[in-house]
């Protein structure tokens, strides 16, 4: 390889890094929503580092990536006592940086500069991208470690030193840790490597690369089997299979709409004219189907957002069947292939940014319908902020407000923006569903407002307290504000 092309792939590493930057930094100070709340406050705040392992009452606590937000706080706290909110975020945007920078590096590599890299621009300026490096949870941490799986599959397949086998396993252990879902994409690497390792009639590498996956989730949730086991029966989960499956693969479709058509294309050029590569194209349709188990098996459909892990593998295949697409021998035909799919991507990404709300709304109904594209706390609709400062102008008018906040109204976004203001702890109270409700009005002499998600949640609030009338104060697409009275 000469120096000019390694300074070329090093070129467009960087740049899929300064895209992802971007994409990232317009969702940077958006309001913390009910699952990153939940993080924060039940498993990083407050208990210490040793405890957060055995916090598992529900599966929210995704466990390496809240101790590693536990550290990264405290790594911030020496710098500043009062640490801006929006720093937080800063664990999974060096998280998906890293991620972006060597998974643009090995696309290009694999794949060629312009389909690696074209591939790897797509995916580091949409907005799932942007949402998934700036969300305090473990998703992206999960997509690293597939992309470092990745490297370390390519060190087994082609160089077997001995501690690549260790590392592999250990980052195994350290993404079934932040959430057993990642066991999709280490089957995936494991997919991914099969169809050449068998080849090269490497059968053990084969059987570690399956089997360390499951050793990697026995071994790391053995000691609190009990409550691994206890939210495996909560039955959460999306709205249905279907849905589930339509906004999971709609919304990888959407970051490469406009070469969508030509990796098809290519795939199927791949199997019909190299005969050699069916049980490798095999295998990547396969790594495809992965998560359709989790949304037709179990009681409730996984949420789409848990295989977003999965993503670095859909990407390096779609490199391939792209690369693929562009192998002729016509010079008119190779330069038609080179620029259709460019300008299309382009055209696409540029829409995308302007109207990815409205792409999503078309596709998937609403924003609580969107797990990955754009969901509803991405969205500059939603805004608990918003409704906090009411309330700050109602008490400071001189009324003793009492809010309850709904379930569905997202009410840890709201409780959370309220404790960063002066208001009395007791002003905002979430009201939990199948519980009795939370406090007795006949003892409040002030206003009552309640906050839900509009329509049928306003209805069962108000007849959960006995209101007879709700005067809107604010409404917003994914919460609203009402005074309510007997």
């Amino acid at each position: 390889m000469n120096g000019g092309q390694t300074l070329r792939r090093k070129r467009i590493a960087y740049f899929a890094l300064l895209l992802c930057l971007l994409s990232a930094f317009a969702h940077l100070f958006r309001a913390f929503w009910f699952d990153e709340v939940i993080t924060l406050d039940n498993f990083v705040f407050h208990p210490p580092l040793s405890r957060i392992y055995f916090l598992y009452e529900i599966p929210n606590n995704h466990i390496v990536f809240s101790m590693l937000e536990k550290i990264w706080i405290g790594f911030l706290a020496l710098f500043s006592e009062n640490t801006p909110f929006f720093l937080f975020r800063g664990l999974s945007v060096l998280a998906g940086a890293s991620a972006v920078f060597f998974l643009a590096k090995r696309m290009v590599r694999s794949c060629g500069m312009y389909a690696g890299g074209l591939t790897a621009f797509a995916f580091a300026a949409s907005s799932a991208c942007g949402v998934f490096m700036t969300g305090i949870r473990g998703y992206m941490l999960g997509f690293l470690f597939t992309v470092l799986l990745l490297a370390l599959g390519e060190k087994i397949l082609k160089r077997p030193a001995k501690w690549a086998y260790p590392l592999f396993f250990l980052v195994c252990f350290l993404s079934v840790g932040t959430t057993p879902s990642n066991l999709a994409a280490l089957t995936g690497v494991a997919l991914f490597y099969a169809p050449a390792l068998m080849r090269r009639k490497r059968y053990g590498s084969i059987l570690f690369l399956f089997a360390a996956p499951a050793a990697a989730l026995l071994l790391f949730y053995a000691p609190i089997h009990e409550k691994f086991f206890r939210c495996m029966r909560l039955g959460e989960g999306w709205f249905s299979p279907e849905s589930a499956m339509k906004n999971l693969y709609l919304s990888f479709a959407l970051l490469l709409a406009g070469m969508l058509p030509f990796c098809i294309a290519g795939a199927i050029l791949l199997w019909k004219q190299i005969p050699r590569l069916r049980t490798a194209s095999a295998a990547g349709l396969l790594i495809f189907l992965l998560p359709l188990p989790a949304f037709f098996v179990f009681r409730a459909p996984a949420f789409p957002r848990v295989f977003f892990p999965l993503f670095p593998l859909w990407l390096l295949l779609a490199g391939y069947a792209l690369s693929a697409c562009q192998k002729t021998r016509s010079a008119i035909r190779k330069r038609v292939l080179r620029a259709l799919p460019l300008v299309l991507q382009l055209l696409c990404t540029a829409l995308l940014a302007n109207a990815g709300e409205r792409a999503s709304d078309l596709l998937f109904g609403s924003g609580r319908h969107d797990d990955l594209t754009m969901p509803y706390y991405a969205r500059n609709g939603f805004d608990p902020q918003r409704i906090v400062a009411l309330i700050q102008e109602k008490a400071r008018a001189g009324e003793r407000p009492l809010v309850f906040v709904t379930f569905d109204a997202d009410y840890p976004s709201v409780l959370f923006s309220a404790s960063c203001t002066e208001l009395p702890e007791d002003t905002f109270i979430a009201d939990l569903p199948n519980r009795p409700p939370v406090a007795d009005l006949n003892h409040h002499t002030g206003t009552v407002y309640l906050v839900t998600a509009g329509g049928e949640d306003l209805k069962r609030a108000m007849r959960r307290f006995g209101f007879t009338s709700a005067v809107p104060v604010w409404t917003g697409p994914y919460q609203r504000l009402d005074l309510a009275s007997r």
